[in-house]
């Protein structure tokens, strides 16, 4: 059933456009990426082939996953130094939210003077936060995590081990994996094995993703074979167990787009942003911290390779090749360490709580007396410098003081202290003074279902009532029902509040999109905050439809007789005999096949780098096609809305100037006149063009003609020669008719050819080193020679020497560590220290080293223990190190 909006209007407010396909993986990139899929199958003599009709893990699944959660975001409100949550959903086209949980121990009396942590997780974020290396990045972790789960692949596998990604959809196994859990029970009978991408598994699992994809956690709970059913559902669950934060774990893509900044605890403990932090993420309690790389993240790592060759990007959060970020054997695992909880940076802070009188505390004095009151300070690492308290006019000096009321009524108690680090600390209660007779109901505070109430004598007011608990009251505890609550007045009468109904299913605006008439799900929730709801149903030009009735959910069917539009009602009658009527309208529609929008030839293409002298217009266009028709099109920069004119034959074109240098996405989304969005992104960079000075005598090259052969110019630190014409537009290191000949200040060749560049462009013949080996291009390639067949190899090349040798060492320092660089030419180097979030602690060298062998002993005894990252910086090359100082 495909799903839009009926109304015009509503539509261009709340539509979000369906991306048919990704700038990042292209159907041809998936293919590649995974030949071997589920529903591939062995003809025999060891040929696999996919089978169209059993392909799961299609494409399009995997697109339709990415709209799906595209319009899910989540607030989440976390307690400061503990797991308890409050989590809300918002469904970003309608704008509805839902407090979907929150912990027993979110307002728990231990918990409920701690900062709430805010964090925003918009899923629509994935593999679509940072520059272009980045989300390529983020893109690889994914699916090497997701290949090792599902994986089929062994050491003699056709394609080899690591092409087998996405081999199985469901783990081999006949058990329950059904837990004992209070917030998500498992449904008797039903098994929640290893499903999907992720092998989502366990009934506290399947229930969590259900409450954020669904909104119910009884949809995945009760069905959960919908997740080998539903491909894009199977690959919603894989983004949103990588999308979400586990306190005190963070959440995997937060980790690969360089959000999570690792604490001091966890450097100590050697937690990294990284693949091998996902690893810990995803399944540290079994493949983390043991001394060894595991098999299990071996093969994550061999997926990881593989696909960072693919996308010829670093496997290093620095872009660095070296794998020193993906293994986890030496980063300690979560669980069974409380200081995990207490060591992000809020939970450092000093603070300061009331030990008595106790917040919303009513006091009894027939006549005023003193009153005592006690400060509990938590200096944490500090030293406390002042705390004052100020009740009503006065102020009081000391951590314990004695006050003395001069009136009845609610009165606020303000406590603030300063620190000698420069932090400061305040906590506020109120408490009630009464004569024991005359209790003012506006006073007391409101009965919360979700407060726990661990010290007898609290008030609180309930349907117009105070009550007074007798002993601890918990959250299942209501005032009026449970005996722990005892009645002290009545407040008055006042005027009874009607039954509130919100509709959650169908949305107002729906279309139903369908090739024959159906039943259509109604759900609404209902509630009253006086009373209860004591009559629900459903309403069809004056037909009632039956409800059923969980919790303070009510679902019933409507089948039309037609396709149109339809109003219904949802009616709630409360014990007050108030009664609520809210509609809902909805459209249901015939199906059409009429296919989305085609967005094709765009340009600037994806990943073009554009020189410049100085910033100057350039050309966005893209070619748009529909078989109805195409009624708007908009492009957009970086979420700037630009005016587009529409060419002949459907090319859209526009003149667009950039502000500055650096990266760009343009956006281009398209709508045909049945209302069918398509999406298209891509990312492109302005580069300020840099011409310099002549390179060794060599003049640099300029936007004009070459009429001679032979004619050398210097263009981006590289020296280039034309092989004959070269007319104005035909750039260096772009063009076929320049040969590359070295970089500017030499080149050492290696057996009489040059190292390999992954940025520069070679023709057929060119021939270059490359891992001790000599390849020629066959013809046009920028291509990694030991992955393409676009080269031929050569030979062995036995003498091939490095331009810098490097050693720094030792690996574990005290003080002093030594530096042996060995440049076969003058070089400028820079060594710098890191911290694993990459801020700069010091900087050991930034100078010319001469030829030959070069030692140098720096001092870092000024440095903390923990773990540090050594960088060094040779022709815009890095090289990075872990080192660690204890």
């Amino acid at each position: 059933m495909f799903l839009t909006f009926a109304k015009k209007k509503t539509k261009q407010l709340n539509k979000r456009a369906t991306k048919t396909d990704h700038p990042l993986v292209s159907k041809e990139q998936w293919n590649i990426l995974f030949p071997y899929r589920f529903g591939s199958k062995d003809t025999g003599g060891g040929v696999w082939v996919l089978d169209p009709k059993k392909d799961f893990y299609t494409y399009e699944s995997f697109m339709e996953a990415i709209n799906r959660m595209d319009k899910i975001k989540v607030i989440f409100e976390r307690r400061c130094g503990t797991n308890a949550y409050k989590i809300t959903r918002i469904d970003k086209v309608t704008g509805e939210s839902n407090t979907f949980r929150t912990d027993v121990d979110f307002d728990a009396p231990r918990n409920s003077d701690k900062e709430i942590i805010t964090e925003e997780v918009d899923y629509g974020s994935f593999l679509n936060e940072g520059d272009l290396e980045t989300r390529k990045r983020e893109l690889v972790a994914f699916f090497a995590n997701i290949s090792h789960e599902t994986t089929g692949g062994w050491d003699a596998a056709p394609g080899g081990k690591y092409s087998w990604g996405l081999h199985f959809r469901e783990e081999p196994t006949n058990a329950s994996y059904a837990y004992p859990d209070t917030n998500y029970p498992p449904t008797p009978g039903k098994s929640y094995k290893g499903r999907g991408p992720i092998q989502l598994s366990y009934n506290y699992n399947y229930g969590p993703a259900s409450e954020f994809i669904f909104g119910d956690k009884k949809v995945l709970l009760d069905n959960p074979d919908l997740v080998i059913q539903d491909a894009a559902l199977a690959f919603q669950t894989a983004i949103w167990f990588w999308m979400t934060p586990q306190y005190p774990k963070p959440s995997a893509h937060n980790v690969m787009v360089g959000k999570w900044v690792p604490n001091d605890l966890d450097k100590t403990k050697n937690r990294v942003p990284g693949l091998g932090m996902t690893v810990n993420i995803i399944n540290g309690g079994v493949e983390c911290g043991q001394g060894k790389e595991k098999p299990q993240v071996l093969s994550r790592i061999g997926y990881y390779k593989r696909y960072t060759g693919i996308y010829n990007i670093g496997t290093d959060m620095d872009g660095v090749d070296d794998l020193s970020d993906c293994g986890c054997k030496d980063m300690s695992k979560y669980g069974g360490d409380s200081a995990d909880f207490t060591a992000e940076p809020c939970a450092q802070k000093p603070a300061i709580t009331f030990v008595k009188p106790i917040d919303d505390q009513l006091i009894k004095q027939e006549k005023f007396s003193s009153i005592e009151v006690t400060i509990n300070v938590d200096q944490k690492k500090s030293v406390l410098k002042t705390i004052t308290t100020t009740i009503g006019g006065k102020t009081f000096s000391g951590k314990s003081f004695s006050w003395t009321p001069n009136s009845y009524g609610a009165v606020d108690l303000v406590a603030n202290a300063t620190f000698e680090n420069g932090l400061s600390a305040t906590n506020t209660i109120k408490v009630i003074i009464s004569d024991g007779v005359n209790l003012d109901c506006s006073d007391i505070p409101v009965w919360r279902s979700t407060k726990i109430y661990d010290k007898p004598n609290n008030y609180v007011t309930y349907k117009n009532v105070v009550y007074r608990n007798k002993w601890y009251a918990g959250t299942g505890n209501t005032p009026g029902i449970n005996g722990v609550w005892e009645k002290v007045k009545d407040c008055g009468t006042i005027e009874k509040t009607p039954p509130v109904v919100n509709w959650q299913a169908p949305l107002n605006g729906k279309i139903f999109e369908t090739k024959k008439l159906s039943p259509i799900t109604l759900k609404a929730k209902a509630t009253d905050s006086d009373g209860e709801v004591v009559s629900f149903y459903f309403v069809h030009n004056g037909a009632n439809i039956a409800a059923t009735k969980s919790e303070d959910t009510y679902t019933g069917k409507f089948t039309s007789s037609n396709f149109g539009s339809f109003t219904l009602e949802a009616v709630a009658t409360d014990d007050d005999g108030k009664v609520t009527r809210k509609e809902v309208n909805f459209t249901v529609k015939k199906y059409s096949s009429n296919a989305s929008p085609i967005i094709s030839k765009i340009s600037p293409s994806n990943g073009l780098v554009i020189e410049q002298d100085k910033l100057m217009e350039i050309e966005l266009k893209a070619l748009i096609t529909d078989d109805s028709g195409v009624v708007d099109v908009l492009f957009s920069i970086d979420e700037e809305k630009l005016a587009v004119t529409k060419s002949p034959l459907g090319l859209y074109v526009i003149n667009w100037e950039p502000k500055s240098f650096k990266e760009y996405r343009l956006t281009i989304k398209a709508e045909d006149d049945e209302g069918v969005i398509s999406s298209k992104t891509v990312s492109f960079t302005i580069k300020e063009k840099v011409n310099g000075n002549s390179c060794n005598g060599t003049p640099v090259w300029e936007s004009k003609v070459y009429s001679k052969s032979g004619i050398s110019v210097s263009y981006n630190g590289v020296i280039y020669k034309n092989k004959w014409y070269a007319s104005s537009s035909e750039i260096p290191g772009k063009s076929s008719v320049w040969k590359y000949v070295q970089p500017c200040g030499g080149t050492i060749l290696h057996c009489n050819s040059p190292k390999w560049l992954a940025n520069e462009i070679y023709f057929a013949g060119d021939e270059v080193y490359f891992d001790k080996k000599i390849y020629k291009a066959k013809w046009w390639t920028k291509s990694n020679p030991k992955r393409s067949n676009e080269w031929k190899y050569v030979s062995e090349c036995t003498d091939a020497n490095e331009s810098v040798k490097i050693n720094i060492y030792p690996s574990i320092v005290s003080d002093e560590i030594h530096l042996t660089i060995t440049p076969q030419l003058d070089k400028k180097v820079k060594v710098e220290v890191k911290d694993t979030a990459g801020n700069l602690c010091k900087t050991l060298l930034n100078l010319v080293v001469k030829k030959g062998r070069n030692v140098f002993t720096k001092n870092l005894s000024s440095l903390k223990q923990g773990v540090y990252i050594s960088s060094v910086e040779i022709d815009g090359n890095i090289q990075t190190k872990k080192i660690i100082k204890k």
